[in-house]
């Protein structure tokens, strides 16, 4: 089943996050990094589809 999900940027710190978006890999390959979003602003919000083979990780991007 296909679920639709909001990630929220709700911290109003400077501090910026990526929701990357991955497609697991078939017959023992590794798993595929299909896209990444930059929620940068704070109460930026972000819409995202996840499945049996497709799930997101939510990271702190890096200070530049």
């Amino acid at each position: 089943m296909t679920k639709k999900v909001r990630i929220e940027n709700a911290d109003t710190s400077d501090h910026k996050i990526t929701v990357q978006t991955w497609v697991k890999g078939e017959n023992g390959e590794p798993d595929k990094l299909l896209r990444e979003d930059d929620l940068s602003s704070p109460t930026e919000l972000g819409e995202f589809y996840v499945w049996s083979d497709q799930y997101l990780v939510v990271v702190e991007k890096e200070q530049s």
